[in-house]
């Protein structure tokens, strides 16, 4: 795992500069905005102190500076400024990493093969040589250079990430799969060859494999951002914008500028709120359908349905418009016909009054001015000082929050079993504290 603490001193202090180090730092630069930052502010003081600075000063500023402008992606300015240095090996392997990502692949190799050194240590400058070699298209001259290599480096998962690779490019799949193993086999978590199996799998269809190795390549530090971008795009053919979403993200922390990033950022956000609508029409149209469902396919009794029928109450719809008072106030209609009429809603997940109840529900939010008190609406019952009584009382009907007790009119409450006067007078009291009141008797309807 590599740290996030940013060491500069420790990456330019040595007397030959160590392309480990610098890579490392690079790397490091990478797993927050925050060292990114730091990293401009680096730029920034080199330069200041390369106007100041006597020759030899000047040169060494001069080589750091140019290889910080590579760690920033600046790769133009950092060829400007280190193509005054390529008398030095080290200012001549930036320059063929600047030229690789450039894709000017012919300079690249160039300057790779004069920071070659007669030392032990020129592994990492091969396996570039390697990898420019491959990116050109020339398959053939780079597994020349990587079996070469392998006598010396078998034991390097970058071999033979680059060896899979190239065979990966000649459509020879099963033997760049055993050199892809061989890499994990070395070092389990190396980013590039877990991206690239990712990569596969996710161009052959096989998702489930492709997630396995995106989501372990994006646990590696800083961020692989291809992988993170195409893991996001996996989580959207499966409808988890959520976590689409977290991988774009990801993405931004570390490289805020990063455009692609951006889009598809914009993209799952909407993508997120059509599901959300999709989901939201589904389940209207479902009680929709609920509600059109007529009275006639219910088993009733004759006597309900005669009643139901004088009362032009034709389908469950019209049935949540009535309240229970309003159907016992008609004539011959009695207990036995208002259970079967509320064992036929309960199986349906509806009750009596439930359209009135919404109606006011609506009208109260819309009658509220302010958002302290749309938020009481929502409050539990349990947050208003009432009494004993008046909260067992509300707890028979069902009533849980401040918003469904405010729905209610005075008379509504006094028709239930338990309700007093008093108990009213309570409500109105605590409701008038939180600038509510009960539904008024006039706007019935």
């Amino acid at each position: 795992m590599v740290s996030s603490e940013l060491d500069f001193k420790e990456a330019f202090s040595q007397d030959e500069l160590s392309i480990e180090n610098i890579n490392t730092l690079k790397r490091q630069v990478y797993t927050t905005k925050e060292n990114y930052e730091k990293l401009e502010k680096k730029l920034k003081a080199l330069r200041s102190s390369i106007e100041s600075a006597n020759d030899e000063e000047t040169k060494e500023n001069t080589l750091i500076l140019g290889i910080c402008l590579w760690i920033a992606g600046k790769q133009e300015e950092a060829i400007e400024i280190l193509t005054e240095l390529k008398s030095r090996k080290v200012a001549c392997y930036f320059l063929g990493k600047c030229y690789q990502e450039l894709k000017d692949y012919e300079k690249a190799i160039d300057y790779f093969e004069r920071s070659k050194r007669s030392d032990a240590k020129e592994f990492e400058i091969l396996i570039d040589i390697a990898e420019t070699q491959r990116m050109s298209g020339d398959l053939e001259s780079a597994l020349k250079s990587i079996e070469k290599l392998s006598k010396t480096y078998d034991n390097e998962a970058s071999l033979h990430y680059q060896w899979a690779h190239c065979l990966d490019d000649l459509g020879e799949a099963e033997d760049a799969l055993t050199h892809y193993n061989r890499a994990l086999e070395i070092d389990p978590s190396h980013p590039d060859t877990l991206f690239r199996l990712a990569y596969d799998f996710d161009l052959s269809g096989e998702d489930e494999k492709a997630l396995e190795y995106y989501e372990k390549c994006v646990k590696e530090v800083p961020v692989h951002t291809n992988a993170m971008i195409n893991l996001g795009l996996l989580y959207e053919d499966n409808d988890d914008y959520e976590k689409a979403i977290s991988c774009y993200e990801a993405v931004l922390q570390s490289y805020p500028n990063h455009e692609t990033a951006k889009l598809y950022l914009k993209d799952a956000r909407a993508g997120i709120n059509m599901l959300y609508d999709e989901d939201k029409v589904k389940k209207e149209d479902i009680e929709t359908e609920v509600l059109n469902i007529p009275i006639s396919d219910f088993e009733l009794s004759v006597r309900s349905k005669n009643c139901l029928e004088r009362m032009n109450i034709k389908t469950l719809a019209d049935l949540t418009r009535v309240s229970e008072l309003e159907l016992l106030s008609y004539k011959n209609f009695g207990e036995t016909s208002l259970t079967e009429i509320t064992n036929i809603l309960n199986q349906k997940g509806l009750r009596l009054g439930q359209s009135v109840d919404e109606k006011k529900h609506a009208d109260i939010f819309i009658d509220t001015d302010t958002d302290e008190n749309k938020d009481n609406l929502s409050k539990a019952i349990s947050e208003m000082e009432l009494s004993k009584h008046c909260s067992k009382a509300l707890e028979k009907l069902g009533i849980e929050t401040i918003g469904e007790l405010a729905s209610k009119t005075e008379t509504e409450l006094l028709e239930q079993n338990g309700f007093k006067q008093t108990d009213i007078d309570e409500i109105k009291g605590q409701l008038d504290g939180l600038g509510l009141e009960l539904y008024s008797e006039n706007d019935k309807g």
